[in-house]
């Protein structure tokens, strides 16, 4: 739900963004089109176009890139923007621009609105296309079919305000039409698209969600070396990456890897990042072959002080030195070869305390009888008692 919520915002600024790109491109462009005949010769008329279509793609990419620093940190980066989107925009607009009025005018007729349709969603494509290079893990794919989507449907509202508008105020709304497409097309793109992603949760109550991919999202304190900038932490501290379909966490700080799942969070300064992975086969209870360890009742617990952990049908004997495998928890992995992810300590000389020591690649959650939840971390401890409940991924357990 945070996810959805936050790419919709998301979309809406990038559309927003785009929008005001192309009206202030289109702007720039107005006093050359006023000079303009509809007489022009081929290269003429390609090479108008192509003018003009580089500047209103310089304006939308700057826009939207604009829009991207914005909300990955929450502050304007006009500077950044100009220099990531300004001139390569311009130079993609202007070739795409070129491209479509070439194929336009050369087996057009004129008045073939369908063909213009299909030349904004060529110029929107390759807009794309140079945008995917400048925002981390957009993807060249994805980038291209949502600027081809978002120049289509910009291009039928152009259309539209052409044959409504006078000349000057229909390209202004077109063109604005065009960027606030581009920009909502992308987001959509990404988001329905994109394999692994993360949820930042702030303390504030704010939420991003950005992409997962080859390149690394990086967390930190330094603006220079961190995609998101968190205050009070190291520099570099922390670095999610995706790589042969594994979500990897790495600890800057500690110099510590994980290897993470759909659900799985991590805690940095002032927010909570949530893995998202929609490739993660569900492991779920019924995988798990009936079997009962120890003879004993778990109803014994109550009277004898003889700890269980109920795994769907599965009851295991807790006690100093029990080992869980990960042909116990399947839904767990082990990071060493002996397939090891859980041990009981000993909390105490009497043995009356004990502990489960997280030994996987990943962290649980558990919930204790009042309700209250914790993160247990790999390599730290949690406390056991009845009636604690305990998420292993997408396997339950429960202490009795």
């Amino acid at each position: 739900m945070k996810r959805n919520l936050s790419a919709f915002k998301k979309a809406l600024q990038f559309g927003i963004s785009g929008a005001v790109g192309g009206f202030a491109g289109n702007l720039i462009t107005e006093p050359f089109m006023q000079g303009l005949t509809g007489s022009e010769s081929f290269f003429d008329s390609v090479f108008s176009t192509g003018r003009w279509f580089g500047l209103v793609g310089g304006g939308i990419a700057t826009a939207i890139m604009f829009g991207y620093y914005y909300y990955i940190k929450g502050k304007p980066q006009i500077k950044q923007a100009l220099k990531n989107g300004g001139l390569f925009g311009l130079i993609a607009g202007a070739i795409s621009g070129a491209i479509a009025e070439g194929i336009y005018s050369g087996i057009g007729d004129g008045n073939n609105e369908l063909l213009r349709v299909i030349c904004w969603g060529i110029a929107g494509s390759l807009l794309g296309l140079g945008l995917a290079q400048r925002i981390p893990n957009l993807g060249a794919l994805r980038g291209t079919g949502g600027g081809g989507v978002g120049g289509v449907l910009g291009g039928c509202l152009f259309i539209l305000f052409a044959y409504n508008l006078s000349g000057t105020a229909g390209r202004l709304a077109g063109c604005a039409a065009i960027g606030f497409w581009i920009g909502i097309m992308l987001v959509v793109a990404e988001t329905l698209f994109n394999k692994a992603w993360l949820v930042i949760s702030y303390d504030t109550g704010t939420n991003r969600t950005l992409t997962l991919g080859s390149e690394p999202v990086t967390f930190g304190s330094d603006e220079n070396l961190s995609i998101i900038c968190i205050p009070n932490v190291s520099p570099l501290a922390m670095r999610f990456q995706l790589e042969a379909g594994q979500i990897v966490c790495e600890n800057v700080d500690s110099g510590a890897v994980s290897y993470l799942r759909s659900g799985d969070q991590k805690r940095i300064g002032n927010c909570t990042i949530t893995v998202g992975n929609s490739d993660l086969p569900a492991a779920t209870s019924a995988q798990v072959p009936p079997s009962i360890i120890s003879q004993k009742s778990a109803a014994d617990s109550f009277t004898t002080g003889q700890l269980f952990l109920k795994l769907g049908s599965r009851v295991i004997s807790l006690s100093a030195g029990t080992q869980l495998f990960t042909s116990d928890i399947p839904s767990l992995t082990a990071p060493a070869s002996n397939g090891l992810v859980a041990i009981v300590t000993s909390r105490s000389r009497n043995e009356l305390s004990l502990g489960l020591t997280n030994l996987c690649d990943r962290a649980w959650w558990a919930t204790d009888i009042q309700g209250d939840l914790k993160m247990v971390e790999p390599e730290s401890t949690l406390t056991l008692a009845l009636g604690t409940k305990i998420e292993f991924g997408e396997l339950d357990g429960e202490i009795v």
